[in-house]
């Protein structure tokens, strides 16, 4: 029934976006003194767009909407984003893009995600806390011609401020209480942010830092520990820009974090089960991982055509440790260290920003990435180290016929080689094994401007999911590697805005075929093991719209409706046809309306709203669909900020993550109530006055 409301929804938007698109010419004359949508600059094809001239289904969010609504990371933006899940667990942070995730035992996610030009190349990497940040685009859809592996379902970008001759300083901090029956539930974020001039016009530079630090709301009944939920965060950034002059721009970004986390998950039934937010357990409970990336980036801006470098370096380190039975019985932890390095360089040239009616980009990618992970559980030691490295070489081009009809072409080739051993203590001999393939990305689009305000367009791409290692379960050289898993991806959609700009709305609707879809099976006689032993389908629609009806009030949401099946797999005697595929919510939507005063005053409501989740192919761990409302007030100027938070402010009980053990389910639940506040003071004039 939930589906059906969902896509009845829809069609009486479409309804009225065909009566709205008849009145607007009438109407718009009416509607002079209401205030209008800024327009978004994106680069989500590597070329500076504006955003509803892009055809691709994304949602964009800049700094003053992340930082009203209250994101801190990227779990959070994807609240506001439709058919985009985080398949979030202590140990896990993959997004999954319409219904497109991984299992369980790989480090490459479907999903690329890239901050300031550096590639996050690992699942565990998928939620970094947004600081200081300019936007962030949302790909939905494969995007391999441009971004290449590991975009199979989409790409995120975040890009952050950038230093320039204005003088910016900016302080914040953000406290809060946990609404828990725990003591100590007490968290507080704290950061800032500086940049400008050193030489003007010539030499700039900018610093940013975050911290956060919370007891949590998580307590261990086995022990009386109330601290076991305790995060900490350090987040720090450094920029270095220099323009010798107008055409030529060279930019250096460092960033750093660490971060402490924890494992929450408890039974939920059986002889361990526990209540809301209490674990039972007597093993260990840790998440820690550093991070520190670099990004050399180069702009030259001509009069024949644009060139950019960009070179950079990622490395990631994490170590988590848990109780392997989640129990006060003796059985041990599940011990996993993961050490990651990627090295990669981007270069391409493209047609310069005043391009008439043919716009081109060519470019060549290459990629050094190695690993070291370590995976120690019930009595069995793996170490596995792995190297992977390609090159690929890319284009894509527009062009335009009679001012409106756009054809776009686009094509990659890939090529991969991996190489990777495991060392595994049941077994005599260490055993290797080599990957190595080819790839072709294309991508067709045609898009058409029915009027200045109205276009329409329709997608055909590619997207693939590179093989890999099994790092955690593998017992031999026949089952330590997997192949790649490939997505083609059929869409139309429609952008609109009407009423000179006071409102947007976006739909698609689209269909993905999934083969060579990598699962965890287990054969007769083999145990478990990885293999490309499924195929599947992804059909859905998406909506987003944005309206400010008159001044000072508001109004944003969006709507995702899919359908995620297994089309075609059998498993040791068991069909899965039709089963859905995990981490794939049936809906989500989010509802916002913010109304602001002239005196600087402020209200701000959100409903979020998330299907039934399966979180495993057998379809016997389910997730009940969900919503939470947070709320909002506060006062607001040019140079300051005061906010009074409350986020699931009915204390709606809801989960993360479920799994399965013997006949008993473990669970993870979702945050709490939890009331904060946020004071920040900004300057943007003269260093002498932050």
């Amino acid at each position: 029934m939930d589906k059906i409301y969902a896509i009845r929804s829809v069609l009486f938007v479409v309804i009225v976006v065909a009566l709205l698109t008849i009145g607007n010419a009438a109407l718009g004359q009416e509607m002079e003194n209401y205030q209008k949508i800024d327009t978004i600059t994106v680069t989500a094809e590597k070329r500076e767009e504006n955003v509803q001239d892009v055809p691709i289904s994304m949602s964009v969010f800049n700094d003053i909407q992340i930082e009203d609504a209250g994101i801190k990371d990227l779990t959070d933006l994807t609240y506001f984003t439709p058919n985009v899940y985080a398949k979030q667990n202590s140990s896990l942070n993959t997004i999954t893009i319409r219904g497109i995730s991984s299992h369980n035992c790989t480090v490459n996610p479907p999903a690329g995600l890239f901050v300031d030009g550096i590639s996050y190349p690992i699942s565990f990497m998928q939620n970094p806390d947004l600081v200081d940040i300019e936007r962030v685009e949302v790909l939905r859809g494969p995007q391999g011609t441009l971004y290449g592996r590991n975009a199979e379902s989409g790409v995120i970008n975040i890009h952050t401020k950038q230093p320039d001759n204005e003088f910016r300083g900016k302080l914040f901090s953000n406290t809060g209480i946990y609404d828990t029956s725990n003591d100590d539930a007490f968290f507080y974020i704290l950061g800032g942010s500086l940049s400008g001039p050193i030489i003007k016009n010539r030499v700039f530079m900018g610093v940013s830092f975050q911290s956060e630090n919370s007891d949590g709301y998580i307590k261990n009944i086995f022990n009386g520990d109330d601290n076991v939920g305790e995060t900490d965060h350090k987040v720090g950034q450094g920029k270095i820009r220099w323009t010798p002059n107008d055409q030529l721009d060279v930019s250096l970004v460092m960033n750093v974090n660490e971060n402490e986390d924890f494992y929450n998950n408890s039974f939920i039934s059986g002889p361990y089960k526990t209540e809301r937010y209490t674990i039972n357990w007597d093993g260990s409970d840790s998440w820690k991982e550093e991070n520190n990336g670099q990004a050399l980036k180069v702009e030259y801006a001509g009069t024949a055509f644009d060139f950019v470098s960009i070179t950079a370096r990622n490395n990631f380190k994490a170590d988590y440790q848990y109780d392997l039975d989640l129990s006060p019985q003796p059985g041990g932890d599940m011990i996993n260290t993961f050490d990651n390095t990627m090295i990669s360089q981007d270069l391409r040239l493209s047609s310069p920003k005043d391009a008439g009616t043919f716009k081109w980009l060519v470019g060549l990618f290459g990629f050094k990435d190695e690993n070291d992970i370590k995976s120690d559980y019930s009595g069995v030691s793996r170490f596995t180290d792995f190297e992977n490295k390609g090159i690929a070489a890319y284009g894509q081009t527009t062009y335009t016929l009679l001012d409106r009809l756009h054809l776009t072409a686009g094509l990659r080739y890939e090529h991969q080689e991996s190489d990777g051993k495991q060392i595994n203590s049941s077994v005599a001999e260490p055993f290797s094994s080599e990957l190595e393939y080819d790839e072709i990305l294309p991508k067709i689009s045609l898009s058409y401007d029915v009027k200045k305000n109205l276009m329409f367009y329709t997608t055909v791409s590619k997207g693939f999911l590179a093989g890999g290692y099994d790092y955690s379960i593998a017992t031999g050289v026949e089952n330590l590697t997997f192949d790649p898993e490939y997505t083609w991806n059929y869409e139309a959609g429609i952008k609109t805005s009407w009423f000179d700009k006071r409102l947007i709305l976006n739909m698609s609707a689209f269909y993905i075929d999934i083969q060579d879809k990598q699962v965890m099976q287990y054969d007769a006689g083999r145990s478990w093991h990885v293999s490309n032993a499924a195929e599947a389908s992804s059909k859905g629609l998406e909506l987003e719209f944005e309206a400010r009806p008159t001044q000072g009030l508001h109004f944003f949401g969006g709507l995702g409706v899919i359908d995620a099946k297994i089309d075609n797999w059998i498993s040791n005697g068991v069909d899965y046809k039709d089963n859905n595929l995990p981490s794939a919510p049936k809906y989500t939507y989010n509802v916002g309306v913010k109304y602001s005063h002239h005196t600087g005053l402020f209200g701000r409501a959100d409903i979020f709203g998330t299907g039934d989740i399966y979180t495993d192919p057998e379809n016997t761990q389910k997730i009940d669909a969900y919503n939470t409302v947070n709320l909002s007030f506060g006062f607001q100027r040019e140079t300051f900020d005061i906010v009074l938070w409350g986020e699931n402010i009915f204390d709606k009980e809801y989960l993360t993550n479920k799994n399965a053990s013997g006949t008993d389910s473990f669970v993870e639940f979702g945050q709490p109530r939890t009331n904060k506040d946020r004071s920040c003071e900004e300057r943007t004039t003269i260093l002498s006055d932050c």
